[in-house]
């Protein structure tokens, strides 16, 4: 018959067994990496997407410099 030291200490074993398994098999989980990086290549598109298109964006300062052009050429031709 067993003791309970040494069944504590079989539990004890078994336990450990297990949880190392799981955390080995946690490590080399890959099933949500690939939704990570996606989350990171949206959010560093939308940072570069809103610097471009923002308030004193260079797409901004470009156009405007275009239409300006082109009010400042149909007002001279129309006078």
């Amino acid at each position: 018959m067993y003791s309970l030291a040494s069944y504590v200490q079989g539990k004890s074993i078994v336990s450990y067994v297990y949880f190392t398994e799981a955390m080995h098999n946690f490590k080399n989980d890959q099933c949500g990496v690939t939704a990570v990086e996606y989350a990171i290549v949206a959010a560093g598109i939308a940072a570069v997407v809103t610097v471009i298109f923002g308030e004193n964006g260079p797409v901004r300062e470009m156009l405007s410099g275009i239409f300006t052009k082109i009010k400042t050429t149909v007002e001279s031709s129309v006078k």
